[in-house]
């Protein structure tokens, strides 16, 4: 069955229904992914349509532009489109892309059904792959990850698609768009009993590069936690209440430049195993990102 070429249009409420005519589509997949991950022994992820959102934008970007990458043509990364949306989580991405060369004008079906085939087996591509090469499927058997949306678009002979996992741990208090000078108090909840504020970094990344379709088909994989560290928190620096969840610390602001910053947030468990209270020089204990969950982040701007 051959259709006219389709966006999907991303609802401003940031919320996804069966008015979505590929609704059903992505609950399918995310019923694979949660497939995949209990045969792995892990807990199922919820699907999400903020995410969703955004993996469509990027997807329809992709697609109608004739490339595949995790940077836009701004330049900007899947954090910072998702931080950009409303959403303050933790976000890690999968992309896959489909192009068939035609005489047609639209070689591609957007039928609900045929949309799913495609789907599916470019997220059996990502489960299928073997060491070295595993990232795709690392990120899908990620244990950290609570949520996922389900992003795609379909133009003329393009089908791009994108798994956007999250770690959804905590709920962050209000803070500025524009980085404060001196330093910024954070506040803010951990959503699951069994975890504890662990961490806090900025990092200084300055302005995105736009790019032409041409140099993002040059790129690869892409990592979150790049860039000169402008501040840094230990968890003894941190005052926190396992009682209610809550958590406060002060961000002192180090500013490098104008562009972004790129605050990241851990979270770890057991709670007993974090360090709140030191006795004795803070430099015997050693922080290490590695025991612990990446589960929230903000983008800063600065114009000095």
């Amino acid at each position: 069955m051959m259709t006219s070429p389709q966006t999907v249009a991303a609802p401003s409420t940031g919320s996804l229904s069966s008015d979505d005519p590929y609704y059903a589509v992505r609950l399918a997949l995310v019923g694979k992914i949660n497939e995949d991950r209990a045969a792995a022994g892990l807990e199922p992820v919820a699907f999400d349509p903020l995410s969703s959102q955004v993996g469509d934008r990027h997807c329809q970007e992709m697609a109608g532009n004739g490339y595949l990458s995790h940077w836009n043509l701004r330049g900007l990364l899947p954090y910072h489109r998702y931080h950009f949306a409303g959403a303050r989580d933790h976000l890690q991405e999968n992309l896959s892309r489909l192009t068939i060369i035609s005489s047609q004008p639209n070689p591609l079906s957007t039928a609900p059904e045929d949309v799913l085939v495609n789907l599916l087996n470019a997220h059996q591509r990502f489960v299928d792959e073997t060491p070295p090469l595993e990232g795709h499927r690392k990120n899908v058997l990620d244990p950290a990850h609570t949520h996922v949306g389900i992003g795609l678009a379909v133009v003329g002979g393009e089908f791009t698609m994108a798994e956007e996992f999250i770690n959804r741990y905590v709920e962050l208090g209000p803070l500025p768009e524009t980085l404060p000078k001196g330093s910024l108090r954070i506040e803010g909840t951990v959503l699951r009993q069994e975890f504890g504020p662990y961490y806090g970094v900025l990092f200084y990344e300055g302005w995105p590069q736009a790019r032409t379709a041409e140099e993002l088909n040059r790129t690869y994989a892409y990592q979150d936690m790049t860039g000169q560290i402008a501040a840094r928190v230990p968890p003894w620096e941190m005052s926190f209440n396992s009682a209610t969840g809550r958590f406060r610390f002060n961000l002192p602001i180090n500013a490098l430049g104008p562009g972004y910053y790129h605050m990241v947030f851990w979270v770890r468990r057991p709670i007993r195993s974090i360090p709140y209270n030191v006795l004795g020089a803070p430099g015997a204990y050693q922080v290490d990102t590695a025991t612990g969950v990446p589960c929230a982040g903000w983008v800063f701007r600065s114009e000095s």
